[in-house]
């Protein structure tokens, strides 16, 4: 049985289970074969190493490709995109490569650009163009042969229904919950997807809503809190992304959050959970203001 079925039938928690380290993301085209692990042969070595390095300090690289394995190759450089942000701006960069080998690692007085902090800022280190949002479906066969099964199917059909903004990629974490889209700049994570489902989930995420029954949680947040802001919507039926922001926490076990309601009027609230085998269930909701 393949890690997504399983995952099913075991009733494995999709909230809370975004990757929690992630604070960033560097996407690299590249039509394939992929590796299981690493990076291709034919990858640029600086490329390798910026990614090497910037793994390290929590940005995600990812490989890209179009579905019908169209891209730019033919026509000059593949296409490279940043992506990060905080809670006051998120945002995609799109650049060429060579500009990024140029700029980033080879000038010593500008590499310090492209570092973690950059990824984490509101605004993005101004190395390319303003892009995006993206969509990213995970269809790494060669890490797992779920995410090929279930991944290819939902990638085509988003790519017939939002062309560009559509990529197949490697490895994104929670391979049972395959197939899995991201939506970036958000850093919304998507799983157990059918064709269908993904083209509403998309639709819905590009409008700036969530779909509770297909959200996994957003990058860069640790499990428990994925786990309190999906409770919290769904007990307050909030779908709106920007609705919903994380408070500093108010005390052991406790994740508050502003809800932005109707006239622009922000309440508190205090989500309580308690961790159990398999996720974290929800001990209570309160009204902190």
């Amino acid at each position: 049985m393949t890690c997504s079925p399983c995952a099913e039938s075991a009733c494995a928690a999709l909230c809370g289970s975004a990757p929690t380290a992630t604070r960033g993301w560097l996407l690299i085209e590249h039509p394939g074969p992929w590796p299981a692990f690493g990076y291709p042969d034919d990858l640029p070595k600086p490329l390798a190493r910026a990614a090497d390095r910037l793994l390290a300090e929590g940005v995600r690289p990812q490989l890209i490709r179009r579905t019908d394995r169209t891209g730019r190759r033919g026509a000059g450089a593949p296409a490279v995109f940043l992506a990060g942000g905080d809670g006051h701006g998120r945002w995609v960069e799109l650049i060429e490569p060579d500009a990024l080998t140029q700029a980033m690692l080879t000038d010593t007085q500008t590499g310090g650009r492209l570092t973690t902090e950059a990824f984490r800022s509101g605004h993005g280190p101004g190395l390319g163009r303003a892009a995006g949002p993206l969509l990213l479906v995970c269809t790494h066969g060669r890490r797992e042969v779920c995410c090929a099964r279930f991944g290819r199917p939902v990638a085509v059909a988003l790519a017939a229904r939002f062309g560009p903004l559509v990529w197949e990629t490697t490895h994104v974490g929670g391979d049972r919950f395959a197939a899995n889209l991201v939506v970036l700049p958000q850093g919304a994570y998507f799983g157990r997807l059918d064709p269908p489902q993904a083209v509403a989930v998309a639709e819905r995420a590009l409008a700036g809503e969530l779909d509770l029954d297909a959200y996994r949680g957003t990058a860069g947040h640790s499990a428990a809190a994925q786990s309190a802001e999906w409770h919290l919507r769904r007990s307050l039926a909030e779908p709106a992304l920007a609705a919903l922001r994380p408070l500093a926490s108010p005390g052991p076990g406790l994740h508050r959050f502003a809800h932005l309601g109707p006239g622009g009027v922000a309440v508190h609230y205090d989500v309580r959970l308690r961790a159990e085998a398999g996720g974290y269930r929800l001990v209570e909701i309160t009204s902190a203001g």
